[in-house]
C-alpha cells in the first residue's frame, strides 16, 4: 500500500425520462470507455463544486439548486500508473442528478483547458437501461463495470438511504 493521497473525483449520473447521460473516454490506445461525466476536485473545491464544474465543462449543463445532486455511490480504484502524478488511485463520487433532457455540448471554448476533447472525451449520447445490457453484452465498456445493474435500482427507486461503496 503506497502512502501517496487518493485523488478525488466527482461525476454525474445525469437522469432524464428515464435515461443516462454518458461520456466515453479513451483509454491510451487500447480503447474506450463509457462513464458519466466528471472529474477531478480541484484545491479548495467542495465535491459539490467540482460536480457543477465538471457537468459544465464537459456537457454544458449549468447546475442550479433545483437540481438537488444526491452521492449515491463511492468508487475507489488504486491504479499504479498515477503514482507518477503523486496519486496511487482515485476515489470516484457519483451523484445522481435528475434533468429536462438537453443536447449535451461543452461549456467552454474549443480547446480550452477543460474541454471534452482535451479530456479524451469522444462522444456523450443518452442511454437507456436496455441499450447499456445490450451494448455490454455486445463487448462495450462502461465504469463501473456493473453499471447495468446499478442503475436499475437508481431508476426503480431513486437514490439509496446512504452512499453505496462500489468496486470497479
Amino acid at each position: 500500500m503506497s502512502d501517496l493521497p487518493f485523488r478525488q473525483s466527482c461525476r454525474g449520473l445525469v437522469l432524464a425520462g428515464g435515461q443516462i447521460l454518458l461520456a466515453e473516454h479513451r483509454i491510451g490506445s487500447t480503447g474506450t470507455v463509457w462513464v458519466g461525466p466528471g472529474g477531478g476536485v480541484e484545491a479548495g473545491e467542495s465535491h459539490l463544486e467540482a460536480l457543477a464544474r465538471e457537468l459544465h465543462e464537459e456537457t454544458g449543463l449549468i447546475v442550479t439548486d433545483d437540481h438537488v445532486p444526491q452521492l449515491v455511490w463511492v468508487q475507489t480504484a488504486v491504479f499504479p500508473d498515477m503514482c507518477a502524478d503523486g496519486y496511487q488511485g482515485v476515489v470516484n463520487h457519483y451523484f445522481l442528478l435528475s434533468v429536462d433532457q438537453f443536447e449535451p455540448a461543452s461549456g467552454v471554448a474549443a480547446g480550452a483547458a477543460g474541454h471534452p476533447e482535451r479530456e479524451g472525451i469522444v462522444h456523450l449520447r443518452w442511454w437507456t437501461l436496455g441499450e447499456i445490457e445490450a451494448a455490454r453484452g455486445a463487448g462495450v465498456r462502461f465504469s463501473p463495470r456493473a453499471l447495468p445493474d446499478l442503475l436499475g435500482p437508481l431508476l426503480r427507486n431513486g437514490a439509496p438511504s446512504s452512499p453505496i461503496a462500489i468496486g470497479l
